[in-house]
């Protein structure tokens, strides 16, 4: 959970219904957003399939990586319950990594257990998918 206490930021508490998309995937990314309150999940849509990357509460912060790669976005965020969301365009984020020890370690601490937790599920996607290689004895 990250303390809003000293953090800049370009719009504050943005609101959002239940259901209602905050990011969509393949857009810009052009801010992040810290949840002030409600629930966000995290989803990336695959051949027709919704998969679940995350379920963030209050405190809780995404959108950083398009700031920090400047690549488009990689998944959707939607609103699980009425939104209250603080925001942060790329200058504001950037100062505040600049300016503020905690954020810019919040940030690397998230980032780092983010990758831990790709690494993690595509080992146990490698798993299954071994399991059922030899299962069906596929080959080549």
């Amino acid at each position: 959970m990250m303390t809003l206490d000293g953090l800049l930021f370009t719009e504050k508490k943005r609101r959002y219904k239940s259901g209602e998309v905050i990011i969509d995937e393949q857009e810009e990314g052009r801010e992040m957003y810290i949840i002030h309150s409600g629930r966000v999940k995290i989803v990336m849509s695959a051949e027709d399939n919704e998969i679940i990357l995350a379920t963030l509460d209050s405190g809780d912060f995404f959108g950083e990586m398009s700031l920090i790669t400047g690549n488009k976005r990689f998944a959707t965020a939607i609103a699980l319950t009425d939104c209250k969301l603080n925001i942060m365009d790329k200058k504001t984020f950037d100062a505040n990594l600049k300016n503020n020890e905690r954020f810019m370690r919040k940030v690397v601490e998230s980032q780092a257990q983010r990758l831990e937790e790709t690494g993690l599920n595509f080992k146990r996607h490698l798993k299954r998918f071994f399991r059922m290689t030899r299962t069906f004895n596929i080959t080549g």
